[in-house]
């Protein structure tokens, strides 16, 4: 589980990446659960808060008005 203050001082791609990776432990995870061979199924609720965490400081610029620099 990420700190939310660990997550802030990550730069924007790694956000990103980090994000992307939670995605696909959680995809794994899912799978798992419906084969019922989770071994920590309260994981699942953690990695979706991360999500969720990550999600909204991604999303904190374009809330407070910020120019938000484009992905290229």
């Amino acid at each position: 589980m990420s700190g939310v203050k660990d997550l802030r001082a990550l730069t924007d791609p790694e956000l990103r990446q980090r994000l992307d990776q939670t995605h696909q432990d959680l995809r794994g995870l899912r799978l798992k659960a419906s084969r019922g061979a989770v071994e920590q199924p309260h994981r699942i609720r953690q990695m979706r808060r991360d999500i969720a965490r990550m999600l909204t400081i991604l999303g904190e610029p374009r809330r407070s008005g910020a120019p938000q620099e484009s992905a290229g």
